[in-house]
């Protein structure tokens, strides 16, 4: 029998969240660590339930209030002290670190360039407070950036150079903008849509298209965003709205996308032309993509995704086991970024909350819905562009589709370099009580795991206080973490999958979802983060869009969300590797990259001259090793 000696310190430091079940999402770490953050935890929690049931007289109610507000301005000028004193780096060491597990917080080098990302947004800040006039506003926002070596969004030269969002440059970003992951082939479950939709093309144009035929001929695509659906009005920010528009496009001879409709809701399709009409569409699926974008592809599948990898590798692997040493290095800062995220981006009055169209509880169901939907193998790259029927052969150029393949493979060599050495059969796989203790950890249903999972209350708290606090699930869901992830691994090639998909989502899929925010997401005019009218409630295209102050927030928001770029993929001082051996495979995979950013170069070279616009986002030197932005 193979020893087994779990990392029992480890399992203390990294616990799950046991208030996050009854959402049904993503595993997120209990950001309190130790048994004194436990306390922290348990009056914070407590204190606000009674605040929230009526269960404190008035001026009770006012003191926890008031403590509440000041505790939470004091953790923000702490966080923004910290990061000006980083030089001072002991703030930045473990006697610092009272939420995450040792070592997990953000080291110096990391710091410092959030210092640097900080003054640009607060030099941006100033130079953009007392503007009325959005252009003008947009134009100082990005000439502030400038002077920290940052260049404006590419898609303000784009719509500058095109009068604005052309139909070209619309279909375009289906392939090539921070959300190239929506867009499939029609099906024929989509015949009803062809069906409703062909009589409002009949008669509009001198060379009729028939739907139906150009769909058996594999020239129809569509951008369709349905978890959206289910948005209620009561749903929305009062002001703000986002739909669930249906854009349908067809290959051209050229080898690329151009609309054909778009279905702004049931009832109302639009047809291209040279209408105010036609552009408020056309912002409509922005409006919906980005949400999409922001909510699922990039906060749910990138970043929540992986956080339960994330703590189940140092829960139930020592370090010196060889998946351990290969994953490691590419989960690094996760749990600190996501924490952080929770502030920034998650709590009442962040940026979701102020900025987008759904309410801060709808953004985080339909997260929470998305993530319980897609199981771990159907995210695999290669089978979700087959999935969506966008596989290679289907669409002569995807950028994004074209460069992440070649990624892919290279992963794929390097993971399979790395663990055939240790695991030369799938019975090497089977016999070892740590990857199984993982696999189980991530797959088996909540129902068989150990208590010892979560947090435990100590001794001395009474019980209905813990269960009060949230501390002790009454029942846990019969679903494992990670939806569709095996309670068992069996083969070899069931192991080196499922790393590749881990290393690849860490690294090349965050970079080109998140990294393209500030070209495509930072011209606000071209993805807003909310619409601020109904459809048929506009009388122009531009009431659509948000006010200055508003504008110059979503700008700052794409800024800070893709102003660091920290460890370079692969590269040896974020890999850290002490094993020889280790070393001489990692630098087969850094040949690989070499490789592939000549390649990708190549063809960002055509893309300019074809397009005007490159994909930078996955050329190797630009993608960073982990998900800590």
């Amino acid at each position: 029998m193979a020893f087994h000696h779990p990392p029992r310190a480890a399992q203390g430091y990294y616990r799950y969240d046991p208030t996050a079940l009854e959402a049904q999402g993503p595993a997120r770490i209990f950001p309190y660590s130790g048994t004194d953050g436990l306390v922290r935890y348990l009056l914070a929690t407590l204190g606000q339930r009674w605040l929230t049931e009526g269960q404190l007289s008035q001026p009770w109610g006012l003191l926890l209030e008031t403590a509440g507000t000041q505790a939470r301005s004091l953790e923000q000028t702490w966080y923004y002290l910290t990061t000006q004193l980083v030089d001072l780096e002991v703030f930045q060491s473990g006697w610092f670190n009272l939420d995450l597990p040792p070592d997990e917080q953000f080291d110096v080098p990391f710091v410092k360039q959030r210092r640097r990302m900080m003054a640009a947004v607060l030099a941006a800040q100033k130079a953009t407070k007392t503007l009325t006039d959005p252009a003008v506003a947009r134009s100082q926002f990005y000439a502030s950036l400038n002077q920290f070596g940052q260049a404006p969004p590419l898609m303000l030269d784009v719509h500058q150079r095109e009068g604005g969002l052309s139909d070209r440059e619309f279909a375009r970003q289906r392939l090539a903008g921070q959300n190239p992951m929506m867009l499939r082939q029609i099906q024929p479950t989509d015949a009803p849509w062809l069906d409703t939709w062909q009589p409002c093309l009949d008669g509009r144009s001198p060379k009729r298209l028939d739907l139906a035929q150009a769909a058996a001929n594999q020239q129809l695509f569509v951008a369709e965003y349905p978890l959206l659906q289910q948005l209620t009005p009561a749903d929305l920010q009062p002001g703000r709205y986002v739909g669930s528009p249906v854009a349908l496009f067809q290959t051209t001879t050229a080898g690329g996308l151009e609309p054909v409709l778009i279905q702004v809701e049931p009832g109302r399709v639009v047809l291209p032309a040279p209408t105010d009409e036609w552009m408020q569409a056309k912002l409509y699926v922005q409006v919906a993509d980005v949400t999409y974008h922001e909510l699922i592809v990039h906060l749910a599948d990138t970043h929540l995704s992986m956080e339960a990898f994330a703590i189940a590798t140092p829960r139930q692997l020592p370090p010196n086991h060889p998946l351990y040493r290969l994953l490691r290095p590419h989960l690094r800062y996760l749990l600190a970024i996501n924490t952080r995220g929770n502030e920034v981006l998650l709590s009442p009055g962040a940026a979701i909350d102020n900025l987008m169209a759904p309410t801060r509880e709808a953004s985080l169901a339909l997260i929470n819905r998305a993530y319980r939907a897609t199981e771990f193998g159907a995210a695999a790259l290669p089978t979700n562009l087959k999935q969506r029927g966008v596989e290679a052969g289907t669409l002569a150029d995807y950028p994004y589709r074209d460069d992440a393949l070649l990624l892919w493979a290279a992963i794929a060599r390097y993971v399979t370099q790395f663990l055939t050495r240790d695991y030369p059969d799938d019975q090497a796989v089977q016999r070892d009580p740590y990857l199984q203790a993982w696999a189980a950890e991530l797959g088996e249903p909540l129902t068989q795991r150990p208590a010892s999972d979560f947090p435990q209350a100590p001794d001395w708290v009474p019980p209905h206080l813990a269960t009060a606090a949230g501390l002790t699930p009454e029942l846990c869901p019969a679903y494992g973490r990670v939806p569709g992830f095996p309670a068992q691994l069996t083969s070899v090639q069931h192991v080196i999958d499922i790393a590749t998909q881990i290393i690849f989502t860490c690294g090349p899929q965050h970079a080109a979802v998140n990294f393209s925010q500030f070209d495509y997401v930072g011209y606000v005019p071209n993805g807003p983060l909310a619409a601020y009218a109904a459809p048929g409630t506009c009388d122009g295209a531009e009431h659509l869009l948000p006010t200055v102050a508003k504008d110059v927030a979503q700008m700052e928001l794409a800024y800070a969300l893709s102003g660091i770029r920290w460890g370079k993929l692969g590269c040896g001082e974020a890999m850290q590797f002490r094993d020889r051996g280790d070393r001489a495979i990692l630098k087969h995979f850094q040949a690989d990259l070499a490789g592939i950013e000549d390649q990708i170069r190549d063809r960002n070279r055509q893309r300019q001259r074809r397009d005007g616009v490159p994909y930078p986002y996955l050329l190797p030197s630009q993608i960073p090793n982990t998900i800590n932005i």
